[in-house]
């Protein structure tokens, strides 16, 4: 238990310094400007709830998938293929910044 605490700590320490750096920023917000997008498109594209659509949206990009709901549309089930290719790009590359920053406090506490 000791160390799934020390590792949320230096995870939460990491995005905070993290927020420090302006390329960890951009990412974060084209991350958060791609989940909008998601959401949008997924809710009048396929007529569902916000949350449904923020929620497929944010696991789409976490590779997690969710076998109850999937797009039911050929141009939502294109624009999916589409926002999960570049978005897990985007989420790839920020969890990269994240680890970079982890690893350096980490780095610090040795």
């Amino acid at each position: 238990m000791k160390s799934l605490m020390m590792g949320l700590v230096l995870l939460f320490a990491g995005f905070r310094r993290g927020l420090r750096d302006p390329e960890f920023r951009a990412i974060g917000f084209l991350l958060l400007i791609a989940v909008g997008i998601g959401t949008f498109v997924f809710r009048f594209g396929e007529d569902w709830s916000w949350l449904d659509s923020a929620y497929f949206s944010v696991v789409s990009l976490t590779t997690v998938g969710d076998a109850n709901l999937a797009p039911s549309r050929t141009i939502t089930k294109i624009f999916a293929m589409i926002f999960s290719l570049v978005g897990i790009g985007l989420m790839l590359a920020f969890l990269s910044r994240l680890t970079t920053f982890r690893d350096e406090i980490s780095q610090d506490y040795d």
